[in-house]
C-alpha cells in the first residue's frame, strides 16, 4: 500500500481496529507451559541452602521462567494481534533496547523472590516468616510479569499506548495471585513431597495461566495510537519470533534432558536393588528421615553381588564378614586410617577406577571369579569401607559420624506377582515392583505371589540433633515422613509398602537403642539355646527389643554378698522347677537367708514371664557368678554387672517362640553383640588385627597392570569383562580368608617375616598391677586407666558371657565333656 493511501486510512493519531489470531493465543500458552514446567522441574531438583550451587541453579529457575515461561510466551503472543487489516507498515515493531531491558529485568526480580522463598520458607520455623517469605516469592514473580508485559509494549516503534488502568490493576492482580498459588502449591508439596509428576504439572499449568492470563487482560485494555509507519520488508518481527521459539526449544530440550536423566536414575535404581549396597538412615529428633532430593536415602553401591564360596552359604547375620562389619561400625577410628590404603589397592587391582567419580565407579565393582575366594572375603571388607567413605564425604561429615550397621542383612529387588497397595488416601493404586510376565494358567484361579529376593542391603543408622539436621538440609537432602517418600522408596528398593514401613520403624528404633551395659548389680538370666532350622550352628534366645542382651531381671542392685553366693550355690545344677519347689519346702522363719531365697523366688516368677518358654522350666540353674561385660573386671570406681543363668536347649522340633517379645538369633551374632558394646577392649584387639591384616597395604604402590592384548585400556572394566592380575602382578595376597581377624588364629613364622613393621601397633589397653608389700598402705593398682604402646602380636580375645554360658551348658549335659569344645560346635560353619 502506498504511503499516501496508508495516511488516508491510518492517520497519525487514529486507533485502527485489533483482532486476535486464536490459533498463536494457544500456540503462546503452550510456549508459557513449557518455560513454565521447565522451571518447576528445575525447582525440584535444585539444593537448599546458601552455597553456591544453590544460586546458581535458582539462577537456571529464574532464567527459565522469567526469559522463557514470560518473555517468550509476550512475543510469542504479541503475534496473535493483528492492527487494522493486516498491513505489514501499522503491525507492532519494537525497540532492541527495549526488549533487551525487558527479557534481563524479569529474570533478576524472579531470582530475588525464589532466593528468599527457598531462604526463609524451609529455613524458619515461625508460620509468619515461612508465608511472608511465599508472599514475597509471589509478588516478586508476579511483578516480573506485568513489568515485562508493559516494558516490552512500550518498546514499541511506531505506537502509542492507551492503557485502561481497571485492566491494568486486574492483569497484576491475576498474575501476583496465579503466581502465589503456584508457588505456595510448589514449596507446600516440596515439605508434603512433590515427588509425582501430576503435581508438578498442576504448578507449571497455575504459573502458566500466571502468564497468559495477565497478558491478555493487559491486551485487552490496551489501545495503540499510531505514531508513526514502519518503512521496510516487516522481516524484522520475525527476529523476536524466531528468539522465542529457539529458547523454547531449549526449553523443550532442557525437559527432555531431565527425562531421560530421571529415566536412567530409575534403571539404576532398579540395578541397584539387584544389588549389595549400602545406605545411610538417618533420623531427625521428630524420627523423620532423611532423604536426598528423589526421596532416597544416601546410598552407594559395595559390589553387584556377594561371592558365595559355597551352594549353602549366604551373607546374613551368620556370616563372619557381617560379624566383622558389625564389630567396625562401632568403633570406625579403628580402621580409617586404612582406607586410603584399601581405596589404592581397589583401585591397582581393577575393582574401582581412578579416575571416577563415587558415582560412576560403583560400575565396576563386581564379585570376583572361583579362583581368588581366598581373598574376595578381605575385598569386599575394603569395598565396604570406601564405600562408607564415599558416603560421608556426600553428606560432608566423618566416618566416625556415619552410624552403626543395622543387626540385619535386608532383601531388596524382590518380584510380586500382582501386588498391588494404595497411598494413604486410599484413591491411588499403586504396583509394588514390576509385574512378572510368566503366562498363568486362568483356570488355576488366583495365583500365588512369587517372592524371591535379588539383592541385599546393608544400612548404617544414626541420629541426628537439629543442628546437624539443618546442616544436612542445607546441603540439599531433606528429612521426610513415610507418607511422603513410601512410595518412591518402596519402587527404588523394589519391596513392598508395607514391608518398606515397618524396615524404617525397626532402624528407627535401632537408632535410638541404648547400647551401653548394665554398669552393676546382680541379674537373673536365662540362656536358651536351639539348633538351627538350617543346621548350620546354634540360636539364643534373646528379647526382641534389645537382642544384645538375654532375658534378664535385677536380683540386686549391689554386689552380693559371700552368705548370699553360698545360698545360691546350693541350687546349682538344679531345673528351674526344682529351685521353685526347693524354695517353697523351707520355713518361712522370717531370716536374712529366707528373705533373700523369697526375693529369688521372686526374680524367678518375673524372669518366667518375661521367657515364658517350656524349656525354661527344664533348665538348669548355674550358680557361677559370670560378668556382664567381659574385660572390665577390677574396676574399683564401679563394680561390674553379674548374671546367674539358668542355661538349657530347647528340642529341636519346637521353633516358635511362645512371645511376641522374643525371637532367636545367632549364638555367633550374639556373640558378635557382646564384643561390641562401648568401651569393649575387644575393639582395640580388632583394631590391631586390622593392622595387621592390611598393614602391607600402606607399603605397596599402586600398580597399572598392562592391558591385554586385543584389549584396550580405553574401555571401562566393567566392559573389558573381569581380569585377574597374575601371581607376579598381584602385590598383595594377604591371607583374607573370612574368618580373619574373627577369630584367634595363631600365625606362622613366616607372617611375621613378611611383614616386619605390620605387626606394630598402639593398643588402647594397660594391665599394669604396682604393690609394694613393705609399705603400709601403699598399694597401688591399675588397670585400663591410660594407653601404652605395645609392640607384637595382638592379644586374645577374652571368652565373652555366651562362651562361658556355653561351656557351662555343654557341662550340664555331659559333665565329662571338655570345658572349651570347638567354635565350630558352637557357632556352625564359617
Amino acid at each position: 500500500m502506498s504511503a499516501e493511501l496508508l495516511e488516508d486510512k491510518y492517520p497519525i493519531g487514529s486507533q485502527p481496529r485489533i483482532h486476535f489470531v486464536p490459533y498463536i493465543i494457544f500456540c503462546s500458552y503452550l510456549v508459557s507451559l513449557i518455560g513454565a514446567f521447565t522451571t518447576v522441574e528445575l525447582l525440584h531438583r535444585r539444593l537448599s541452602g546458601s552455597g553456591w550451587r544453590s544460586w546458581v541453579q535458582i539462577g537456571g529457575c529464574s532464567v527459565s521462567f522469567g526469559l522463557v515461561a514470560i518473555w517468550c510466551m509476550h512475543f510469542v503472543g504479541n503475534r496473535a494481534i493483528i492492527l487494522g487489516d493486516g498491513e505489514q507498515e501499522i503491525q507492532l515493531y519494537y525497540s532492541s533496547t527495549y526488549t533487551a531491558v525487558s527479557a534481563v529485568l524479569p529474570v533478576v526480580v524472579i531470582f530475588l523472590g525464589l532466593l528468599v522463598a527457598d531462604r526463609f520458607y524451609k529455613g524458619s520455623k515461625r508460620a509468619i516468616t515461612r508465608y511472608s517469605a511465599l508472599v514475597v516469592c509471589g509478588v516478586c514473580a508476579g511483578a516480573a510479569v506485568t513489568e515485562m508485559h508493559y516494558l516490552g509494549n512500550y518498546g514499541t516503534t511506531n505506537y502509542r499506548l492507551q492503557l485502561s488502568w481497571p485492566h491494568v490493576y486486574g492483569a497484576a492482580s491475576i498474575a501476583v495471585g496465579a503466581c502465589l498459588i503456584s508457588f505456595g502449591l510448589f514449596f507446600h508439596w516440596s515439605g508434603h513431597w512433590v515427588n509425582f509428576i501430576w503435581r508438578r504439572v498442576i504448578v507449571a499449568c497455575f504459573l502458566a495461566l500466571a502468564v497468559s492470563g495477565m497478558h491478555w487482560t493487559a491486551a485487552a485494555g490496551t489501545w495503540y495510537e499510531i505514531r508513526g509507519y514502519h518503512e521496510g520488508s516487516g522481516q524484522e518481527r520475525n527476529v523476536n519470533l524466531i528468539i522465542a521459539l529457539c529458547l523454547c526449544l531449549f526449553a523443550c530440550a532442557v525437559c527432555f534432558l531431565l527425562g531421560f536423566l530421571k529415566q536412567r536414575q530409575q534403571r539404576m535404581l532398579k540395578d541397584r536393588a539387584q544389588q549389595v549396597v549400602l545406605a545411610v538412615a538417618t533420623f531427625d529428633p521428630e524420627g523423620r528421615l532423611l532423604v536426598s532430593q528423589s526421596g532416597l536415602m544416601p546410598c552407594q553401591t559395595i559390589t553387584r553381588q556377594f561371592h558365595q564360596r559355597t551352594f549353602d552359604e549366604e551373607f546374613n547375620t551368620t556370616h563372619p564378614v557381617f560379624h566383622w562389619l558389625f564389630r567396625v561400625t562401632r568403633n570406625w577410628s579403628g580402621i580409617i586410617e586404612l582406607i586410603p590404603s584399601m581405596r589404592e589397592h581397589l583401585q591397582s587391582t581393577g575393582y574401582i577406577q581412578t579416575t571416577s567419580s563415587p558415582t560412576h565407579a560403583m560400575n565396576s565393582r563386581s564379585s570376583m571369579d572361583g579362583d581368588n575366594d581366598s581373598s574376595y572375603s578381605a575385598t569386599f571388607r575394603e569395598l565396604f569401607c570406601v564405600t562408607a567413605q564415599e558416603i560421608a564425604r556426600s553428606l560432608d561429615t566423618s566416618l566416625q559420624n556415619l552410624g552403626c550397621l543395622y543387626e540385619d542383612v535386608l532383601t531388596t529387588g524382590t518380584l510380586l506377582n500382582r501386588i498391588i497397595y494404595y497411598t494413604s488416601h486410599g484413591n491411588r493404586a499403586i504396583m509394588a515392583t514390576d509385574v512378572a510376565t510368566a503366562g498363568k494358567d486362568v483356570e488355576a484361579g488366583i495365583v500365588s505371589p512369587i517372592l524371591f529376593g535379588k539383592g541385599q542391603l546393608l544400612v548404617l543408622t544414626r541420629k541426628v540433633d537439629t543442628t546437624e539436621g539443618n546442616r544436612l538440609q542445607n546441603l540439599g537432602y531433606r528429612f521426610a515422613n513415610m507418607d511422603q517418600v513410601g512410595d518412591q522408596l518402596a519402587r527404588s528398593l523394589q519391596v513392598p509398602r508395607d514391608d518398606l514401613e515397618n524396615l524404617v520403624l525397626r532402624l528407627h528404633s535401632f537408632s535410638q537403642r541404648d547400647a551401653a551395659v548394665p554398669a552393676k548389680g546382680a541379674f537373673l538370666a536365662s540362656f536358651l539355646i536351639q539348633p538351627s532350622p538350617s543346621v548350620q550352628g546354634l540360636e539364643v534366645v534373646v528379647p526382641r527389643a534389645i537382642p544384645d542382651r538375654l532375658p534378664m531381671v535385677k536380683l540386686s542392685s549391689e554386689e552380693l554378698g559371700a552368705r548370699q553366693l553360698q545360698l545360691l550355690g546350693t541350687f546349682n545344677g538344679l531345673s528351674l522347677d526344682e529351685c521353685l519347689t526347693r524354695i517353697s519346702q523351707r520355713s518361712s522363719t522370717g531370716s536374712e537367708d529366707n528373705n533373700f531365697l523369697e526375693l529369688f523366688q521372686t526374680k524367678i516368677t518375673e524372669l518366667l514371664h518375661d521367657c515364658p518358654e517350656p524349656a525354661l522350666h527344664r533348665a538348669a540353674f548355674s550358680a557361677r557368678q559370670l560378668d556382664i561385660a567381659h574385660g572390665m573386671t577390677g574396676q574399683k570406681e564401679m563394680s561390674p554387672a553379674t548374671v546367674f543363668a539358668f542355661c538349657g536347649i530347647k528340642e529341636i522340633y519346637s521353633q516358635s517362640l511362645q512371645s511376641l517379645r522374643l525371637r532367636t538369633i545367632p549364638l555367633s551374632f550374639f556373640q558378635t553383640y557382646l564384643r561390641s558394646y562401648p568401651g569393649c577392649p575387644d575393639h582395640a584387639i580388632l583394631a590391631q588385627k586390622n593392622h595387621k591384616e592390611f598393614s602391607s597395604l600402606m607399603r605397596v604402590p599402586s600398580v597399572t597392570r598392562a592391558p591385554k592384548a586385543g584389549r584396550s585400556s580405553k574401555w571401562p572394566s566393567r566392559l573389558r569383562g573381569k581380569t585377574r592380575p597374575s601371581q607376579a602382578e598381584a602385590p598383595w595376597q594377604p591371607d583374607s580368608s573370612s574368618e580373619k581377624g574373627l577369630v584367634n588364629v595363631a600365625q606362622s613364622p613366616s607372617e611375621n617375616v613378611s611383614h616386619p613393621w605390620g605387626s606394630i601397633m598402639v593398643t588402647s589397653t594397660q594391665n599394669m598391677t604396682i604393690n609394694e608389700s613393705n609399705k603400709e598402705d601403699g598399694s597401688l593398682e591399675m588397670r585400663d586407666l591410660g594407653v601404652t604402646a605395645e609392640i607384637g602380636m595382638a592379644e586374645t580375645e577374652r571368652p565373652t558371657l555366651a562362651d562361658r554360658l556355653m561351656s557351662i551348658t555343654t557341662g550340664f549335659r555331659d559333665p565329662y565333656a571338655a570345658r572349651a569344645l570347638p567354635k565350630d560346635l558352637y557357632y556352625g560353619r564359617k
